[in-house]
């Protein structure tokens, strides 16, 4: 069952993503893509394999779930946000859609909560919010750094 919503809601996103209009560059994506990949990763390392805090299901269903969701769904989310952030002027606007990106990762990973895909032990919601808050605002940061570098380059 989870694997079935997960795998049509990454569908979904994947073609929204690549059917709509762009800003940033293959380049610029691909960075977002693989800094998301690479924090998300670590984290869940250091949570799931060092301290137990959470355990994933045994079967190879949950667990395609869950690296569906852990390699395209939330660096497609967190990239397409990015992109969005680049047409928004408004702060007001900008902060609503990197809370709506946050909870958007936040509410699926209750989802596979939910689904019994990933079981939470002395782990819990604040510190889901908490981890992709801080994913989200070290990729900004790093994407703002990395766009300026390529200016940079182009300038010469």
């Amino acid at each position: 069952m989870s694997l079935t919503i997960y795998s049509t809601i990454s569908l979904i996103a994947v073609i929204y993503c690549t059917v709509r209009p762009k800003i940033l560059n293959t380049l610029e994506l691909t960075m977002i893509f693989l800094l998301v990949m690479y924090l998300d990763s670590n984290v869940m390392d250091l949570v799931m394999l060092n301290s137990k805090r959470i355990e994933m299901s045994r079967t190879s269903a949950d667990r395609f779930t869950f690296y569906l969701t852990f390699i395209v769904l939330y660096p497609l989310i967190i990239a397409c946000s990015l992109d969005h952030l680049r047409k928004v002027q408004a702060k007001l606007g900008k902060i609503l859609l990197i809370l709506l990106a946050v909870s958007a990762i936040v509410g699926l990973e209750s989802g596979l909560k939910y689904f019994k895909v990933l079981t939470y032990k002395n782990w819990n919601f604040s510190f889901d919010l908490v981890q992709w808050l801080c994913t989200y605002s070290i990729t900004y940061f790093l994407h703002h750094l990395f766009r300026k570098l390529i200016l940079k380059e182009l300038n010469r």
